[in-house]
């Protein structure tokens, strides 16, 4: 009988571009983390809106545009530190955050027109 060994295939030569690979970030990290500062951001802006009320003071609107801004330095930062994943999914949660406030806005706009039930 001819005893044959079995198959074993060849071991691969790791090479450096193989040992060290980049961490390019998680995309959906960057999507969570840009609702995660717009929903906390846009609650403590209402909290000292509400709380520094008596004020009247324009600079205090403005408090509300510090969470998508912040959302872009972010994205910005992990774009020059090499997770070009993160920064993406940062941009595309910005995204959407402004199409779901787009869609909100339609829907509202059409039940005051009376488009429901006609």
């Amino acid at each position: 009988m001819n005893s044959v060994p079995p198959y074993e295939p060849p071991r691969a030569q790791l090479s450096e571009s193989n040992e060290l690979q980049k961490d390019h970030g998680s995309l959906g990290l960057g999507i969570g983390l840009a609702w995660a500062i717009a929903i906390l951001g846009s609650l403590l802006g209402f909290v000292i809106i509400t709380s520094f009320y008596a004020v009247h003071s324009s600079w205090i609107a403005a408090l509300f545009l510090l969470p998508y801004l912040l959302i872009v330095i972010l994205a910005v930062f992990q774009y020059r530190t090499g997770k070009t994943r993160t920064g993406l999914g940062l941009m595309l949660g910005l995204l959407s955050i402004i199409a779901v406030a787009l869609l909100l806005v339609a829907a509202c706009f059409g039940m005051l027109r009376g488009g429901i039930g006609d």
